[in-house]
């Protein structure tokens, strides 16, 4: 009997792996409800040079019209041949922070203020100014992190005036403040236990108040997480959940096995950790580097992958994205790459693409099923894509029968092409087993989708 196997879903690699040692690395779990096959594993792209650099990724913004970044100490002008021109120094070694008006661009970091006028680089000498780690704009005015859990309001359309009535405090909790930052008309005041949330009320010292009722009994420890698109804000909680936020109301995106592996992260991973939104392909993502890993969460499909880079699958190295120049364009080390679907690499590095199948047993078969052994004949892979110079793509296949902790052999299978762009690798006398996974490799130039997987089975006593 042919049966369709749960080849395609997210991450969900289970503390306990007999629930579930689901890996999803370098494919995309994507929704498209108006096809013949609703859910299917998208290939994440590959990412070419756009423009050479060195030093550390310290973010970038569009001002201008202009493409903006700050790479080591140095503010660079990028065009669109990926030419930089330096434009002067940002000391310091933090992540930079951009708000901006029409008429000035404003970098913090690392306990400093800079302001851009468009020909101008000076650092913002304002005694009353409490060197932030980070700011945010609103109205025509400037926020700025403070001290001992206060921020700052510039005078407005001044942001280098900070008149030292203008200071308040988050204080519901007596939390410290993390960060400020805005989203949809109100300035969210992140602290380490709390968020309040502030609308500017343009009366008194500073112009600025708390919404009533607002306030959101979840904090973080990891100000650069934060980031937002047109739906939804995410960040990483105090609790180590991944948020998305919506007004006053948030909700955990994280799953279990998520949460588990988050409990293993130090301290200073969680506060060094680095997310950032795009929309690429009619497909919304938050992406969250922590410790050693980089985790992917589709918004559309609502579901987790991984990303890595190289032979040795090293965690994925961006660490910022902007949409500038009709280029998706992201950060690495000083680095600019542009994003491409048609290319299998990162920066000429393979991007090994795998995907671990939830559990399969003799339930396939229904009720009846359930605890038997079942004897497989064959398994089939459908795959699509375009093959480099022409030759078919290979899969690497290999499975376990005891939930994941151990792997048969590896086999390399060639694909068979059935039509154009669309390949079927096929893998015989597989045995029997009571319960088993796959595990599916391709670490072609080229970049493939999974559409389905087919047993050929029966089922035994």
């Amino acid at each position: 009997m042919r049966l369709t196997l749960p080849a395609i879903g997210q991450s969900y690699r289970h503390t306990d792996l007999p629930l579930s040692a689901q890996v999803t690395k370098n494919w995309v779990p994507e929704i498209n409800t108006e096809t013949s096959r609703v859910v299917t594993l998208q290939p994440f792209p590959g990412a070419r040079l756009f423009s050479v650099g060195s030093g550390k990724d310290r973010g970038a913004t569009e001002w201008d019209s202009t493409l903006y970044m700050v790479a080591g100490t140095t503010l660079y002008s990028v065009d669109a041949n990926g030419v930089r021109t330096s434009i002067g120094s940002i000391n310091g070694a933090g992540r930079c922070t951009f708000p901006a008006s029409q008429e000035y661009l404003v970098i913090v970091t690392s306990g400093l203020a800079y302001l851009y006028d468009g020909s101008t680089l000076t650092e913002i000498s304002d005694v009353d100014l409490e060197a932030p780690d980070y700011g945010a704009y609103l109205n025509n005015q400037w926020i700025y992190q403070g001290t001992g859990g206060r921020f700052a309001v510039s005078d407005a359309g001044q942001p280098d005036q900070i008149n030292a009535l203008n200071y308040a405090t988050a204080e519901s909790d007596g939390d410290l403040l993390q960060r400020p930052y805005t989203y949809q008309q109100l300035v969210y005041m992140f602290g380490s236990k709390t968020i309040e949330p502030w609308y500017n009320s343009g009366e008194g010292n500073p112009p600025f108040n708390r919404v009533e009722g607002g306030i959101i009994q979840k904090g973080t420890l990891s100000p650069d997480a934060i980031s937002h698109n047109d739906n939804y804000m995410y960040f990483l909680g105090d609790d180590r959940h991944i948020y998305q936020m919506l007004g006053t109301q948030e909700r955990s995106i994280s799953t279990i096995p998520l949460v588990q592996a988050f409990e293993g992260y130090t301290e200073t991973d969680i506060a060094e950790a680095v997310g950032f939104c795009y929309s690429m392909r009619g497909q919304h993502y938050y992406q969250l580097r922590v410790g050693s890993h980089v985790w992917a969460f589709n918004e559309s499909a609502g579901g987790w992958f991984e990303l890595t880079v190289g032979n040795n699958e090293d965690p994925y190295p961006a660490t910022g994205y902007i949409y500038k120049f009709g280029k998706h364009l992201f950060f690495d080390q000083g680095n600019i790459l542009e994003l491409d679907p048609a290319y299998g690499l990162f920066n000429g590095l393979p991007m090994i693409r795998e995907r671990i199948t939830s559990l399969i047993t003799g339930a396939v078969f229904g009720d009846a099923g359930d605890g038997k052994y079942v004897f497989m004949r064959e398994a089939e892979i459908l795959i699509k894509g375009v093959p480099p110079l022409g030759d078919a793509p290979q899969i690497m296949l290999s499975w376990s029968d005891d939930a994941g902790y151990t792997w048969s052999n590896e086999r390399i299978i060639e694909c068979g092409q059935t039509g154009n762009y669309t390949f079927r690798a096929r893998a015989h006398n597989l045995g029997r087993f009571r319960e088993r996974v796959f595990k599916i490799r391709i670490s072609d130039e080229s970049s493939y989708s999974i559409h389905k997987m087919i047993g050929d089975m029966r089922l035994g006593t």
